[in-house]
């Protein structure tokens, strides 16, 4: 792949990443977040399963690890963090869940420091506060009022706690010693999470609302599952190719991409606040995750002059 190719794809990852927002407002209009969770589940667990075995072969040999850690990233990014994520939308805007879900790699840097015991620059330290601020901000859209009677909008609290799981799906990829591949992991923690969703949404008796169901909300599920899902994989493999630095470039996108969709898609109104904690959420993640730049050393030539 070259860098234009991952350039053009990681903007299409971000572009599809965005849509899910205003996408997923319009599907829970006529189906339940618990149902919607699951069907996305159900739908791309298989082909996931079909995409590892064509590509990769057949599983290696199922230990412990391998399970225990195809179960973890299940419940907590499959199970907990969809079904949150889609009922904080039920609650709250594509706009503000666009903004508050930015705002997770702060969550995760801070996290992986604490593990390692990194020392935080001043320069990380503000990263912290304008990300905060970027959120105080957004739950009380923008007024004095909503934030000293704390009345911030339910939604906008259960994105925060979906959020907070993505978190733990996303360190413990990093630290599980699985021998699966990422495709790999990803197809077994789907069928995990579909087999855990399935019946958790029959308490929303499913069957009324896809009795019902119109065009859009056939085109929300597959969008997430046919396009949602399989764009982490072309994301990693476009990271590949260009580095994690750049890459990150495209996902920053992804907070104006949801205010504009939202607003093409559903109507929404875009406030001052939006913009401005969409800024203030990019500026505090590029400055939280910004790393001290080694001293200096010498170059070959400057080790041969000397």
């Amino acid at each position: 792949m070259t860098h234009r190719h991952a350039y053009a794809l990681l903007f299409v990852v971000a572009l599809i990443w965005a849509g899910n927002f205003p996408l997923a407002k319009l599907g829970l209009g006529e189906l339940g977040p618990l149902t919607l969770a699951a069907l996305r589940a159900l739908i791309a667990a298989p082909l996931l399963v079909l995409a590892s075995r064509l590509l990769e072969g057949p599983l290696p040999p199922l230990a412990r690890r391998d399970l225990t850690a195809v179960i973890v990233l299940a419940v907590t990014g499959f199970v907990g963090n969809s079904a949150l994520w889609y009922t904080g939308m039920w609650f709250t805007t594509p706009a503000n869940a666009g903004i508050l879900g930015a705002a997770a790699p702060v969550v995760v840097a801070l996290a992986a420091a604490a593990w390692l015991r990194e020392r935080l620059s001043t320069v990380n330290l503000v990263g912290i506060t304008l990300t905060m601020a970027a959120v105080i901000l957004t739950i009380a859209q923008g007024s004095f009022e909503v934030l000293l009677t704390l009345s911030a909008n339910r939604g906008d609290v259960i994105i925060l706690v979906s959020q907070m799981l993505w978190v733990a799906y996303t360190l413990y990829t990093r630290a599980n010693r699985s021998t699966f591949s990422p495709l790999q992991m990803l197809a077994g923690a789907h069928v995990v999470a579909a087999g855990l969703l399935l019946p958790l949404a029959l308490l929303e008796r499913p069957w009324r609302g896809l009795a019902g169901a119109s065009w859009v909300a056939v085109v929300v599920v597959l969008y997430s599952a046919l396009l949602g899902t399989p764009a982490h994989i072309a994301f990693y493999q476009a990271v590949r190719t260009v580095g994690p630095g750049r890459a990150a470039v495209f996902t920053n996108l992804i907070p104006f991409l949801v205010l504009g969709l939202s607003w093409l898609m559903v109507g929404e109104p875009i406030r001052w606040y939006h913009w401005v904690g969409a800024c203030a959420v990019i500026a505090g993640v590029a400055l939280t995750t910004k790393r001290p730049v080694p001293p200096h050393s010498p170059l070959p030539s400057e080790e041969r002059a000397g």
